[in-house]
């Protein structure tokens, strides 16, 4: 069994039976114009090959890619698409209305290839992501993705292989907003919550390598970097390099060369191994281009603040219906200059419009583009993409983390 790294999650795992390529993100400019790829690969279909499977995890766009996709299939026109089954129904609905037509599948066999695919059921309201494991003479790859750690998947993943896995895939990088978007009281508290990040899900890695104890280990998924109004941003985004979780975690973990990097799980060998950090200062040359880059919603007409209480009252009410435990403090929405739209989370319907929040209490404070929340509310764009995307600053008061806000943000829509 051979495995190839080309980009981020993107690996192709290869089979005597088959080759399967897994989370294929190529399009710069995902999340509404805020990500982009460097080292950028020249031509990730060649890069990829022939391929009979694209396994897909979740619908975050750097797993799921549709134009790049329909390149790939293009190039492989007998390729399946694979997804997995319990949690994958946003996923699916999105395929199906960009013309998709996936297999949704928990298990499946190819000649003496066994392919698996296990739910993660951890992250609140919504579960969304997926693990792929394959085995194949002797030999299993597991492909964790961007799963948060749930100690029943590791089991089930665990018992279907048998034993250690030969390779994993692990993730060492958390996307999302934060501490890059968030405001703090001083610059040393923002570095100390940029290396707080950086070990927390350099601890997630630690937990999965000691859980699965594999043969070798792979960092994995996470690669990009803000472009456009935010590229001065990157820096403070708390995620470490891939080399740095090998420096920890020793010579069982693998970092390979974008593109190129290769391991024969048969032979054991390796090759295009990366050994040089990311190099900055090349990264943000090569940034810099996208500087100009209009978000999308910059381009739509001005909304006026009437329109947004209204459609704020609604989808307020709707997003009630769908959660179950809503936190009892403010979301305020910094929206137009000195104004401010604020609802209590657990109470529908009534939007307080306020020149000043400090008398709030426990709050959180999103500053956001008036075209972008309409954008939001009218489901023009998803709360969840637009977070991940850096697209608007958070205040906490306190500083406490709640999930359950941002459970509640994924429903805010009319």
């Amino acid at each position: 069994m051979r495995i190839k790294y080309i980009y981020s999650a993107c690996i192709v795992i290869e089979t005597d039976d088959c080759r399967i390529c897994c989370d294929p993100w190529f399009t710069q400019g995902i999340y509404d114009g805020a990500w982009y790829q460097y080292p950028r690969v020249s031509d990730p279909v060649s890069a990829i090959g022939k391929v009979d499977y694209v396994y897909v995890s979740h619908i975050h766009p750097d797993h799921y890619d549709p134009p790049f996709l329909r390149r790939l299939l293009k190039a492989n026109p007998k390729c399946e698409v694979l997804v997995g089954t319990e949690n994958q129904g946003f996923l699916l609905s999105k395929m199906h209305r960009d013309g998709l037509q996936p297999i949704s599948l928990s298990r499946h066999l190819k000649g003496k290839t066994e392919i698996a695919i296990f739910p993660n059921f951890t992250n609140g309201e919504v579960s969304i992501d997926s693990a792929l494991v394959v085995k194949a003479s002797g030999m299993t790859v597991v492909n964790m993705n961007d799963c948060p750690f749930d100690g029943q998947q590791i089991a089930e993943i665990r018992d279907f292989c048998g034993r250690a896995p030969d390779l994993a895939c692990l993730p060492y990088a958390g996307a999302g907003p934060y501490p890059q978007m968030y405001r703090f009281d001083n610059e040393t508290s923002l570095a100390v919550a940029v290396e707080t990040k950086k070990k927390q899900f350099m601890d997630l890695f630690g937990h999965y390598f000691e859980a699965l104890d594999p043969k070798y280990a792979i960092p994995f998924a996470g690669l990009y970097y803000l472009g456009g109004v935010n590229r001065s941003r990157n820096a403070y985004r708390g995620v470490p390099d891939a080399l740095e979780v090998k420096e920890r975690f020793g010579d069982r973990v693998i970092v390979l060369d974008e593109e190129h990097g290769e391991i024969d799980l048969k032979t054991g060998h390796i090759a295009h191994q990366r050994l040089r950090f990311m190099e900055s200062t090349e990264r943000d040359w090569y940034l810099s281009q996208f500087d100009d880059v209009r978000y999308p919603y910059e381009l739509m007409a001005e909304v006026e603040i009437e329109e947004l209480v209204s459609l704020l009252e609604i989808a307020h009410v709707r997003a009630l219906s769908r959660v179950n435990s809503p936190p009892e403090r403010w979301i305020c929405f910094a929206v137009f200059q000195g104004q401010f739209l604020c609802i209590r989370a657990h109470l529908p319907g009534v939007v307080h419009v306020r020149g000043s929040v400090t008398d709030l209490g426990e709050r959180e404070v999103i500053e956001v583009d008036a075209r972008l929340l309409h954008g939001l509310l009218t489901r023009k764009f998803h709360w969840n993409n637009a977070e991940i995307g850096s697209h608007f600053y958070f205040s906490r008061f306190p500083e406490i983390y709640d999930r359950r806000v941002y459970d509640l943000l994924n429903f805010l829509h009319v």
